[in-house]
């Protein structure tokens, strides 16, 4: 991976004063790209962009671990950095940059990355103004204000006008009383994982557009999972097909589940011809989710030709499984 930080550039390394330092004093932005650039692309690299200087093209070298929520896996990769330095308002001139390595590399952009908190009301929505005109692939917002609720009002503006059309990463961690309505989303989106949702709501859960939702720390309790199966079996259907989600208590998935039921054979686990009628089939053996090989105990419940299959895994008591499928 190619990376490259933009600074505001200190007087030792540019004679030009930056008239900017108080507007954005972290590093706003990291750019990566998995192709390596060509000799043609180093040449043209080396030419100078207006506002941002380029010491040199000799990145360092070093690795490091990527962490995946869905998998919880880390992946050791190999990071080429180059540190530049700007003159300019650092959200423009990032603007300026990622546009320039997208040319140079003949990449678009498919990642936006903001660790909001860092920034003011004003400056977070000028940097939204700037990177979400168009949509990105994916979308990772980051910050704690779990103890600042006058924060709420900047956060939804962020939520509003991101712009992701695949995969949003929300590792926010809002005050107990933040809400958002996810009908504001531009895009219905392939994963939504969110990290702290402790501020997700019950209808939150049956709103929210994409194929697969991730929950992970929510305040919710077996209740609300069982009510959610029985909405289920009274015809409500979610906007999801898969959701996995971290209760704040242990689940006892026959309770969740009432009322007369038969039992699966093991051959018959993955055979949806033996699923009939609106009686649950119970179910113990190995299924794939999330990447991942694991045995669950749940149900099997037909409605209106769709299957949906509920369950925890054995050695996650408070991890509910959910499965929507024709």
């Amino acid at each position: 991976i190619w990376v490259f930080n933009l600074e505001e550039c200190p007087e030792t390394k540019c004679t030009k004063r930056n008239t900017f330092s108080s507007v954005l004093q972290q590093v706003f932005l990291k750019i990566c790209y998995w192709r390596k650039p060509t000799k043609s692309s180093c040449q043209n690299m080396a030419e100078p962009i207006e506002g941002i200087h380029f010491p040199n093209w000799n990145p360092s070298v070093d690795t490091a671990h990527t962490y995946s929520w869905p998998t919880k896996e880390t992946a050791l990769t190999s990071h080429h950095c180059l540190d530049l330095y700007t003159s300019e308002n650092l959200t423009f001139a990032t603007r300026k940059l990622a546009d320039y390595i997208s040319e140079i590399f003949h990449e678009e952009e498919n990642f936006f990355g903001l660790e909001w908190n860092q920034y003011n009301g004003k400056e977070n929505k000028m940097i939204m103004d700037v990177f979400c005109k168009h949509p990105v692939r994916d979308f990772l917002l980051t910050g704690d204000t779990s103890n600042d609720s006058s924060q709420n009002d900047v956060l939804t503006s962020i939520l509003k006008k991101q712009n992701a059309k695949k995969n949003m990463t929300l590792w926010m961690n809002p005050t107990s009383d933040f809400s958002f309505d996810f009908g504001q989303f531009k895009n219905s989106l392939d994963t939504l994982d969110i990290a702290y949702s402790h501020w997700i709501t019950f209808q939150n859960i049956l709103d929210v557009r994409c194929e697969k939702l991730y929950l992970h720390k929510s305040n919710f309790l077996q209740t609300d999972f069982k009510l959610l199966i029985e909405k289920w079996r009274n015809g409500c259907t979610p906007n999801w097909k898969t959701m996995t989600i971290e209760l704040n208590e242990n689940i006892d998935v026959d309770t969740c589940v009432e009322g007369e039921f038969i039992d699966m054979e093991p051959e018959y686990y993955n055979n949806k011809r033996v699923v009939c009628g609106n009686v649950p089939i119970r179910f113990k053996g190995y299924f794939d989710i999330s990447c991942e090989t694991t045995f669950m105990h749940g149900y099997h419940i037909l409605r209106d030709g769709f299957i949906a299959t509920i369950g925890i895994s054995e050695d996650k008591y408070r991890v509910g499984w959910f499965h929507i499928r024709k």
